[in-house]
């Protein structure tokens, strides 16, 4: 099984399974990363196997959608190729929740995915106080998105049933570090909440 991503740049890149986090476990980061990225995706479950799918036929090859959110060590992205092939195979940094929605749930005009970041935030008083805010909110997804994505990904890469096709929906952002003077929204222990279709679907802690 891999998990087939379309870059914010609109390159594909295959992340091995052993990145994938299904279950929302906390995320405990190696002792080698000390900055993390993110960006959030809209995902779907392969359902047959194909290669050169062509768009009209796209429709066929999977059976469901949600959304969820990719995680990147900065400390191995150099701007190089290799290293974002490197970033992209810490484990358990691929964190996309199952089971996913039905297309007509995933796709429907109401359906909604927002992701909140929380944090402790130290103060002048005794006990440090928790903070939260709206990372990412959108609504309105296509399936052509989805369609688009399978058929371009296997002119070169042929998908198995159970593959999963992301697709990065903005470019990486800093969410985290382990240094407190790092320019990053959270420092030391961060928790990353998510709801789609009105269902709490992301729900975990990254902590260094």
């Amino acid at each position: 099984m891999n998990i087939i991503v379309r870059t914010a740049e609109g390159k594909y890149i295959v992340r091995p399974d052993t990145t994938w986090e299904r279950d929302n476990e906390n995320l405990y980061v190696p002792e080698f990363v000390t900055r993390l990225s993110w960006t959030p995706v809209l995902f779907a479950r392969i359902s047959r196997p194909g290669r050169s799918v062509g768009p009209e036929f796209a429709e066929r090859y999977y059976d469901g959608a949600a959304y969820g959110v990719l995680l990147y060590p900065d400390d191995l992205l150099d701007g190089s190729e290799a290293g974002l092939a490197c970033a992209s195979c810490l484990d358990h940094t691929s964190f996309l929740p199952f089971p996913v929605s039905d297309k007509t749930a995933a796709f429907s005009p109401e359906s909604r995915f927002e992701l909140r970041l929380e944090f402790k935030k130290e103060d002048a008083g005794p006990e440090p106080s928790r903070e939260s805010q709206v990372l990412f909110s959108h609504s309105g997804a296509s399936p052509e998105d989805i369609r688009k994505a399978i058929a371009e990904a296997t002119r070169a890469i042929f998908i198995r049933t159970g593959d999963i096709i992301a697709l990065e929906l903005r470019p990486r952002r800093p969410l985290c570090s382990a240094d407190p003077s790092a320019q990053y929204p959270a420092c030391g222990r961060a928790s990353l909440k998510g709801s789609f279709c009105g269902k709490e679907t992301v729900d975990f802690d990254i902590i260094f």
